[in-house]
């Protein structure tokens, strides 16, 4: 058991109000009760909002985020009762660990003299994978042939449908089920975000952007196929001469565009690869350019939605989301992240579910990008690898 394990696990048994876990650096970052929130409940307010969030971060160096996948959709559904269209928290305490190093800032829960006890540590963990059940997908598929229909007739080149599933759940084990989501997934991004009754969680593979030392780093990833367990070379070839191809290259190129709008610099782009995790096979490509300031609202606008998570072109296939899909998105698929003064990190909400303690119910939520010559069938197969995931990482005690 490493000392990151072990802090995150002591974090968790803490009740964290924000947390983002990045297994690949060994990086956490934990947020404790609340000092102040901004929130956004009115688009129109958007530039007041910013300016205040700006305002705070000079004098608090750190804050978490959230927006909404849709923020200038102003109708929120009792789904998501419990959370703004946007938000900025700056918490009581705030823990971070990275390069083997833990720092405590603003200890206001004597989280110095929790931390420094390691014989609190506690790895009892609950074994009793949640049994939700299958999805039934008549009614997506009809949505997925909708949105072919419309490609087909329309400037849309590609959708992303999505879909939820609701599920009564007891005994939800929080602190099992995000160091399930932390191991089994070790290369994605594993958040929490608690808000009055409830908590939207989830392990993402995608980043939106991280901008550190000057330098904006973001990726597209987009185009994916069920992992059986083939060796990378066979996955490649799988994914030769498929419409994944295409549906990549259209959030890639997609991008590319959005950064010359705040940039000049050379914008560099990695070779096609393939990025695998247990359920699922993504393509990806890694981007970045130089960029003088750490403008996070601006690098949120222009990179998110991408279409990867709406579709192409964006604000057409937010349109059709919003007329057609049968639920209102909230976070999933939104942003979620952590700012500082000179350093900002938002990731995509995917891979996600939200638990409410007054329900006792477990929401999840996965979506597929759909182009004109999209298969149901393999799509469905995609859909299930997708709520698999998020299914099998729900711990009950």
């Amino acid at each position: 058991m490493t000392d990151f394990e072990k802090i995150l696990s002591l974090i968790l048994e803490k009740n964290p109000t924000r947390l983002i876990v990045k297994p690949t650096t060994k990086t956490l970052i934990a947020g404790f009760g609340f000092k102040k929130i901004i929130k956004l409940s009115d688009y129109t307010n958007y530039l007041e909002f910013k300016e205040n969030v700006k305002k705070e971060l000079s004098s608090r160096g750190i804050g978490f985020g959230s927006l909404f996948f849709d923020i200038d959709k102003n109708i929120k559904s009792n789904l998501w009762k419990d959370f703004e269209q946007a938000e900025f928290t700056f918490t009581n305490s705030l823990l971070r660990y990275e390069n083997n190093k833990l720092s405590i800032i603003n200890d206001n829960d004597n989280l110095k003299s929790y931390f420094s006890n390691c014989s609190k540590y506690n790895n009892n963990r609950g074994n009793s994978k949640s049994s939700l059940k299958n999805i039934k997908y008549e009614q997506w598929k009809n949505l997925v042939e909708k949105a072919k229909k419309e490609i087909n007739n329309s400037n849309l080149e590609k959708i992303v449908v999505a879909e939820m599933k609701r599920e009564s759940i007891d005994n939800f084990d929080l602190k099992s089920t995000i160091l399930y989501m932390v191991e089994k997934y070790p290369n994605c991004t594993t958040y929490l975000y608690k808000m009055k009754d409830s908590i939207f969680f989830g392990s993402t593979p995608e980043m939106i952007f991280e901008y550190t030392n000057k330098i904006l780093k973001t990726e597209a990833i987009a185009g994916s196929i069920p992992n059986k367990g083939e060796k990378t070379e066979e996955i490649k070839r799988k994914f030769e001469n498929t419409t994944l191809i295409e549906e990549h290259k259209i959030v890639s190129e997609y991008i590319e565009k959005q950064l010359l709008k705040i940039s000049s610099n050379k914008i560099t782009r990695s070779d096609l690869e393939v990025k695998k995790l247990n359920n699922i096979n993504h393509l990806q490509s890694k981007i970045e350019v130089e960029i003088k300031d750490n403008d996070f609202f601006e690098f949120i606008s222009l990179l998110h939605p991408s279409p990867a998570l709406a579709g192409f072109p964006v604000n057409d296939a937010k349109k059709w989301i919003k007329n057609n899909e049968n639920f209102d998105r909230g976070l999933y698929a939104g942003s979620i992240g952590y700012v500082e003064n000179d350093n900002s990190n938002f990731y995509a909400a995917l891979r996600c579910a939200m638990y409410n303690n007054i329900r006792s119910e477990i929401v999840s939520f996965a979506g597929n990008g759909i182009v004109k010559d999209s298969k149901v069938n393999y799509e469905i197969d995609e859909l299930n690898s997708k709520f698999k995931a998020i299914n099998e990482s729900i711990i009950e005690n």
